[in-house]
């Protein structure tokens, strides 16, 4: 019974709980940049260096995509994060430093910044070696969830965008939608390009070093391992650049607007950075007076409490100097960036979009970004020596284009008069042999080298090519592997067999390899051992009991 008594008791507290979290009215902790008022409501925090701080995460968010790129913009704001410290002589205190990946991730992903009340976002289980077990959940699993509970940094539509975002993020390789963020590679439609034949998406491939950047390709890879090869491969460099000349065209008379944004945005960025920088020396001159007030206030014989105040004093002098220092760094910088020059640079280069895009200051991610903003998907369909692609834009609207490829497959460049040769070698031997061959010959392939076994392959198979092989099956020929098998015999037995003259071979090169055959019209009887050992020998097919050629009894 006191067992059961314990168990009844927990159970009333955690539905207790649970009434009280679904009121709204369960006290949690709250994160850096919240508060809870008197009266129990939550609140931005009032300073306002911790809101700036707070703030600064979602916009650096907004305007790059990932973490990575938000870290690295906060990083080179000069923002510093205000860590709140939880336990320790310090607890309740704000610490300074920098941003890193895992605070960002926090901000990002805490519906309080939204003004939204929510429990039960961790389950805790106690594993059976006795340690606890913590688990995040996703946010349908959540116990309790209240939007719009108090007032926060976003609202709760855009963090919902901004969840749906990380997610997209996250994707991980072979998803149907895992085209996730802009990366540095060269491939601008990089998560926007859908094969055109099967309706899968299409993913980088690169290949060998093309100039000083490698040279990317879109491969639909579905099922790849069924068909035993791509469904379709295209060079990006085609379609990349054809893209890019749509998309010009389009913002060509958006050239004058783009020239404001753009001063708009700079002018936006530098304002913010110099609003944090002010913040620092307002709160490192707050931090200097207050440290002034209470050295003058002390008792002068006190010296032993008058020095370490004093040295308090010193050092808030010595902060207040090195961030004023920081402000007019800034400040100097700024003016050098923004000055008449790089006004006029960017009205030029606004005017010049063709010379905007091809600018080396401009990185392949930056171009990406710009293109998956105007871009929805493209549906690309690989022809010999064209190229479809059907690009549909954020509005609907549709375009399609047709793309000469500029790199034609190795089998479709070798001449009409080798591909002859070629065919005519491949009744002789196998595709070592042709290579051997036309390089005795001095034939050169399309790179004016010698041919390989695996060119010789790749001309065969784009000119749809008989193999040595099936030349030889359709004459009747066979491997001793192959007539072993049909046989119920071991090879040694079918080279033995030819050897005596009841198979027909064929010689297949240099290399040994033979190709055996029945003679037309005859079967073989196979024989027997021991005491009354009888050879095989070959008997006309019509006194044969099966009707298959070749068959043996």
């Amino acid at each position: 019974m006191s067992e059961a008594e314990l168990h009844l008791l927990r159970n009333r507290l955690r539905g207790g709980i649970l009434n009280k979290a679904r009121r709204g009215e369960l006290a949690l902790r709250l994160p850096v940049g919240l508060v809870r008022l008197a009266d129990g409501r939550c609140a931005r925090d009032p300073d306002a260096g911790i809101q700036a701080c707070v703030a600064a995460v979602f916009e650096a968010f907004a305007a790059t995509g990932t973490i990575a790129s938000a870290v690295r913009q906060l990083l080179a704001s000069g923002i510093r994060f205000p860590q709140l410290v939880w336990g320790g002589s310090k607890a309740g205190t704000i610490i300074w430093c920098d941003y890193n990946r895992t605070r960002v991730i926090n901000i990002l992903t805490n519906p309080a910044y939204a003004g939204a009340y929510a429990y039960g976002r961790r389950r805790c289980r106690q594993a059976p070696d006795g340690h606890i077990e913590r688990r995040k959940l996703k946010p349908d699993a959540w116990a309790v969830v209240i939007p719009e509970h108090f007032t926060g940094y976003v609202s709760w539509t855009e963090f919902d965008a901004i969840q749906r975002q990380l997610r997209s993020n996250a994707q991980a390789f072979g998803r149907p939608d895992a085209f996730g963020p802009p990366r540095e590679g060269p491939a601008l439609l990089q998560g926007r390009v859908m094969c055109g034949r099967c309706g899968n998406a299409m993913y980088v491939r690169y290949g060998g070093i093309h100039g000083h950047q490698p040279r990317a390709r879109y491969v639909c890879v579905d099922q790849a391992d069924a068909r035993r090869a791509a469904c379709q491969s295209v060079p990006a460099s085609d379609v990349d650049a054809a893209a890019a000349r749509l998309v010009l065209e389009l913002m060509t008379p958006m050239a004058i607007e783009m020239t404001l944004a753009i001063q708009d945005e700079l002018d936006r960025r530098v304002a913010q950075r110099e609003q944090h920088h002010q913040l620092r020396v307002t709160r490192a001159r707050y931090e200097s007076d207050f440290a002034r007030r209470r050295f003058m206030l002390v008792d002068p014989a006190n010296r032993l409490v008058a020095a370490g105040l004093e040295a308090e004093w010193n050092t808030r002098l010595a902060e207040l100097a090195t961030v004023e220092e920081e402000l007019a760094r800034f400040r100097a910088e700024t003016q050098q960036q923004l000055s008449v020059d790089m006004q006029n640079r960017i009205r030029s280069l606004s005017r010049d979009l063709p010379q905007l895009w091809a600018d080396p200051a401009v990185i392949d991610r930056e171009r990406k970004e710009i293109l998956a903003l105007l871009i929805q998907d493209v549906t690309i369909l690989n022809e010999h020596t064209e190229i479809t692609a059907h690009l549909r834009l954020r509005g609907g609207a549709c375009h399609t284009l047709t793309v000469t490829r500029s790199s034609i497959a190795p089998r479709k460049r070798t001449p009409p008069d080798i591909v002859a040769k070629i065919d005519q070698l491949l009744e002789i031997g196998d595709d070592a042999i042709v290579a051997q061959e036309l390089n005795a010959a001095g034939v050169r392939n399309w790179r004016n080298g010698p041919f390989t076994k695996g060119q010789i392959a790749n001309v065969r198979k784009g000119r749809a090519l008989r193999s040595h092989r099936e030349r030889r099956n359709t004459d009747g020929y066979a491997t001793a592997g192959e007539l072993a098998t049909r046989y119920n015999v071991t090879r040694t037995t079918i080279r033995q067999w030819a050897i005596t003259g009841l198979l027909e071979r064929f010689s297949c090169g240099k290399q040994h390899r033979w190709y055996y055959r029945v003679p037309a019209g005859a079967d073989i009887v196979r024989g027997y051992g021991g005491p009354y050992a009888k050879p095989a020998q070959i008997v006309a097919a019509s006194n044969c009991n099966s009707s298959e050629p070749g068959a043996v009894r």
